[in-house]
């Protein structure tokens, strides 16, 4: 069974256990932000008398931790929902959904490498009046120029998802882990991985298989809006005919043997430079050219791969032989969810470009 530990956002000090339940699946995204649901049982005995106080929107943050006390999974209460049914309700996002509440203000990178300016961006949150956050963002030996200003009104959140998304970009995330081995506090740590974050092999450790380990699986392949296209163009800076502009990508191959073209166009905010807003058209097309592949896989926990050694970013070989399914692929860890059963666990593993 998971235990929960409620701490406070702003230190990180873990105040004490509570009698949570996890009230709808609880997410981890790579590159992204999780969601989830947590329940309070207020009449239960283990629930503080200080509730109500305690537990509150933005200066909380939850933890379900494991029977090794490892970290599984962490949750800033956005909402408290009240029925008057002694449950209340906290729709949670992961830490990284702070940066959708702090906007990016003037900011100037000239030949500055690309993690150096994720690590800028974060630091924005990390201010007197934000949050403690740790900065591990190795460099990447990758130069960018960007230019921010704080009256375009964007998020950190959207600015660190354009940054990254360029041709030869980076993965981004943030964790939150133990700070010391009494476990009485947590930290907050902004990770950047170039090319990539987790422990990418031809040959994984991780098996996932059905018959084996996997008890269920969904197989997601999406051509929807934004998720596939045969013509992609990115668009940068600058008014009317200054405004930077890519050339076209199109998947010759594929309106050849029969698709019509699907355009997909998209802004990147802070870009100035017409070699890099081709770059970031050049990796739109690899990323949407073939549509995408993802699968989401029900795994037991007590075979094979556990939850708290599975990072997100890590390849895992999946191999599904079923009358409609026929897959064995090596593919990457890109997002997973528990419940309040912890027998099972959810991964979902996309097709990624090397």
């Amino acid at each position: 069974m998971y235990r929960f530990m409620l701490c406070s956002l702003k230190t990180g000090r873990v105040l004490y256990e509570m009698p949570f339940t996890i009230a709808g699946s609880l997410s981890r995204l790579l590159q992204g932000f999780g969601t989830g649901t947590l329940a309070l049982p207020i009449h239960d005995p283990a629930c503080s008398s200080t509730w109500a106080q305690d537990v509150l929107p933005w200066r909380s943050v939850i933890l379900v931790v494991d029977e090794h006390n490892r970290i599984l999974w962490h949750g800033i209460p956005i909402n408290r929902l009240r029925s008057g049914n002694g449950i209340v309700r906290y729709p949670c996002v992961t830490i990284e959904g702070y940066l959708l509440r702090r906007y990016t203000p003037n900011l100037m990178f000239e030949a500055v490498d690309q993690t150096a300016i994720a690590a800028a961006l974060a630091g924005v949150a990390a201010d007197a009046v934000g949050i403690p956050l740790t900065i591990d963002a190795p460099a990447s030996r990758v130069i960018r120029d960007r230019v921010y200003a704080d009256d375009e009104n964007a998020r950190l959140y959207s600015r660190l998802q354009e940054l990254a998304a360029v041709d030869n970009g980076f993965n981004w995330t943030m964790d939150v882990t133990w700070t010391n081995t009494d476990q009485t506090s947590v930290r907050y740590v902004f990770r950047t991985g170039y090319p990539h974050l987790g422990n990418r092999t031809s040959t994984p450790e991780h098996v996932f298989e059905l018959p084996g380990n996997v008890t269920d699986f969904e197989f997601d392949e999406r051509w929807g809006d934004g998720d596939a296209a045969t013509h992609a163009r990115a668009f940068g800076d600058g008014d009317s005919e200054a405004k930077v502009m890519s050339k076209p990508v199109v998947d010759t191959v594929r309106e050849a043997a029969g698709w019509p073209r699907l355009e997909e166009r998209r802004s990147f905010s802070g870009v100035t430079e017409q070699h890099t807003i081709d770059a970031h058209a050049a990796r739109l097309g690899r990323q949407l050219f073939a549509g995408q592949e993802l699968i989401t896989l029900a795994v037991r926990e007590d075979a094979g791969t556990r939850l708290g050694d599975l990072h997100l970013g890590d390849t895992a070989r999946v191999s599904i032989s079923t009358p409609d399914v026929d897959l064995d692929a090596v593919w990457v860890v890109t997002e997973w969810s528990l419940t309040q059963d912890a027998t099972t666990y959810s991964p979902t593993l996309a097709r990624l470009e090397a």
